[in-house]
Protein backbone atom coordinates (compact mmCIF):
# COMPACT_ATOMS: atom_id res chain seq x y z
CA UNK A 1 0.00 0.00 0.00
CA UNK A 2 2.81 2.39 0.91
CA UNK A 3 4.74 1.82 -2.30
CA UNK A 4 1.73 2.14 -4.57
CA UNK A 5 0.51 5.35 -2.92
CA UNK A 6 3.96 6.94 -2.77
CA UNK A 7 4.78 6.04 -6.37
CA UNK A 8 1.48 7.27 -7.76
CA UNK A 9 1.74 10.55 -5.85
CA UNK A 10 5.36 11.11 -6.86
CA UNK A 11 4.67 10.42 -10.55
CA UNK A 12 1.65 12.72 -10.57
CA UNK A 13 3.44 15.58 -8.84
CA UNK A 14 6.50 15.19 -11.08
CA UNK A 15 4.37 15.31 -14.24
CA UNK A 16 2.45 18.33 -12.99
CA UNK A 17 5.64 20.18 -12.02
CA UNK A 18 7.35 19.58 -15.34
CA UNK A 19 4.17 20.43 -17.25
CA UNK A 20 3.76 23.71 -15.39
CA UNK A 21 7.41 24.53 -16.08
CA UNK A 22 6.98 23.93 -19.81
CA UNK A 23 3.79 25.99 -19.94
CA UNK A 24 5.48 28.79 -17.98
CA UNK A 25 8.45 28.83 -20.37
CA UNK A 26 6.16 28.88 -23.40
CA UNK A 27 4.11 31.73 -21.93
CA UNK A 28 7.25 33.65 -21.03
CA UNK A 29 8.66 33.28 -24.54
CA UNK A 30 5.42 34.04 -26.40
CA UNK A 31 4.47 37.12 -24.38
CA UNK A 32 7.84 38.85 -24.44
CA UNK A 33 9.34 37.95 -27.81
CA UNK A 34 8.35 37.92 -31.48
CA UNK A 35 7.18 34.54 -32.75
CA UNK A 36 10.42 33.55 -34.47
CA UNK A 37 12.49 34.47 -31.40
CA UNK A 38 9.99 32.75 -29.10
CA UNK A 39 10.29 29.51 -31.05
CA UNK A 40 14.08 29.74 -31.04
CA UNK A 41 14.30 30.56 -27.32
CA UNK A 42 11.79 27.86 -26.44
CA UNK A 43 13.80 25.26 -28.34
CA UNK A 44 17.01 26.39 -26.65
CA UNK A 45 15.53 27.08 -23.22
CA UNK A 46 13.50 23.90 -22.80
CA UNK A 47 16.51 21.55 -22.52
CA UNK A 48 18.17 23.95 -20.08
CA UNK A 49 15.00 24.16 -18.01
CA UNK A 50 14.72 20.37 -18.03
CA UNK A 51 18.33 19.98 -16.90
CA UNK A 52 17.85 22.42 -14.03
CA UNK A 53 14.31 21.61 -12.94
CA UNK A 54 14.13 17.83 -13.33
CA UNK A 55 16.28 16.92 -10.31
CA UNK A 56 14.54 19.48 -8.11
CA UNK A 57 11.10 18.32 -9.24
CA UNK A 58 12.05 14.66 -8.77
CA UNK A 59 13.33 15.29 -5.25
CA UNK A 60 10.24 17.23 -4.25
CA UNK A 61 7.95 14.61 -5.75
CA UNK A 62 9.86 11.87 -3.93
CA UNK A 63 9.53 13.61 -0.58
CA UNK A 64 5.85 14.34 -1.12
CA UNK A 65 5.22 10.76 -2.22
CA UNK A 66 6.90 9.37 0.89
CA UNK A 67 4.91 11.69 3.14
CA UNK A 68 1.62 10.78 1.45
CA UNK A 69 2.51 7.08 1.62
CA UNK A 70 3.25 7.34 5.34
CA UNK A 71 0.00 9.19 5.95
CA UNK A 72 -1.89 6.50 4.03
CA UNK A 73 -0.25 3.70 6.02
CA UNK A 74 -0.85 5.43 9.36
CA UNK A 75 -4.47 6.28 8.54
CA UNK A 76 -5.10 2.76 7.28
CA UNK A 77 -3.65 1.15 10.39
CA UNK A 78 -5.51 3.47 12.75
CA UNK A 79 -8.89 3.05 11.07
CA UNK A 80 -11.40 0.85 12.82
CA UNK A 81 -11.85 -2.60 11.38
CA UNK A 82 -15.35 -3.57 10.36
CA UNK A 83 -16.51 -6.76 12.03
CA UNK A 84 -19.08 -8.96 10.43
CA UNK A 85 -21.28 -11.02 12.71
CA UNK A 86 -22.94 -13.88 10.92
Amino acid sequence: MFEMTALRTAKTLYALTIGVGVIWLAWLCLTNLPVWAAVLMFCLGLPLLALAAAPIAAGGALLAGVVVGLVAVISHSSARRVRYDD
